[in-house]
Formats: structure tokens, C-alpha cells, sequence
């Protein structure tokens, strides 16, 4: 049986610690992104018509009280109303009043968003499928522009 030089050994040892690296990386993004959080099995759907989505993007998380029950599935854009439908998945033990509102909301200044759900006082629930019309994004850059217009138009 041939030994094997000590350049080889730290090569090996060098390559070992490289992979688990790359592993430990692997697994702390798949953490970071929770993936594995709210799946399709065992949730339903609800569709928000928005009229803007901002920055909104699929598989954004779905918080109410800060906790995570869904993601944004899809994102369409309804061609007879014009405004945007968010198709999201919660997860089936959360259930929410038929009165709820549904806010689309910054997680962050970089403008990370999710949707917010805050639960009404309806004795009846949001049934599977239901459509709902929810609370547009605030665009930073409208919200820019109005005030800059509106300290104009005062002069």
C-alpha cells in the first residue's frame, strides 16, 4: 500500500474542508430563503387583486402578526380590470375572517416586500379560492414625486 506525501495529505485535507464549506453554504441559504416553510399540501389559495404590486415578487412571504402563513405563488395580470391578482398559498391550519385585509407591505429599505394579513372580526372564514381586493404597495419613487410637486406648486 503507497503512503501518501504530506503535499498530498494537505490536498485532501484542503479539498475536504472546501467541500464542507460549500456545504455549510448550500445549507445555510436553503435556511435563510425557508424554503420548506408553508408548501401547497395542506394549504389553500386566495387570490388579492391589487391595482399596484410594487416590487411584490413570487414566493414572497405571506405574514400576519409577523409569522409566516403562506407565500405569493403567482403573480397575473388581469387584462379586463387592469390591475394586478396575487395568487397566494396559506397554510390550511391558519384560517382568516372573510373581512380581513390583505396589505402589501416593506420588509426592509432595500425594499424587500411581503403581503401583511390583518385578520377582521368576521365570524366567517375565507373560503378556498376566494377573491379579495387588497391594499396597493406605497411606490417610494410616487411618494418622491408628489411631494416634490406638491413643495413646487406652494412657491
Amino acid at each position: 500500500m503507497r503512503t501518501l506525501s504530506f503535499r498530498q495529505k494537505l490536498d485532501l485535507i484542503v479539498g475536504c474542508f472546501v467541500i464542507g464549506a460549500g456545504l455549510s453554504i448550500v445549507f445555510i441559504a436553503l435556511r435563510a430563503a425557508n424554503i420548506a416553510a408553508v408548501s401547497d399540501a395542506g394549504g389553500y389559495t386566495i387570490r388579492v387583486q391589487f391595482d399596484q404590486i410594487g416590487g411584490l415578487k413570487t414566493r414572497a412571504p405571506v405574514k400576519s402578526s409577523g409569522v409566516l402563513v403562506g407565500r405569493v405563488k403567482t403573480i397575473d395580470f388581469n387584462n379586463e380590470a387592469f390591475i394586478a391578482e396575487v395568487e397566494m398559498v396559506v397554510g390550511g391550519e391558519y384560517k382568516f375572517p372573510d373581512d380581513s385585509i390583505f396589505s402589501i407591505v416593506s420588509s426592509n429599505l432595500l425594499g424587500g416586500q411581503y403581503i401583511s394579513i390583518n385578520p377582521g372580526g368576521s365570524e366567517e372564514n375565507l373560503a378556498p379560492g376566494t377573491v379579495v381586493v387588497g391594499n396597493s404597495a406605497i411606490v417610494l419613487e410616487e411618494l418622491i414625486g408628489k411631494f416634490l410637486f406638491d413643495k413646487a406648486g406652494e412657491e
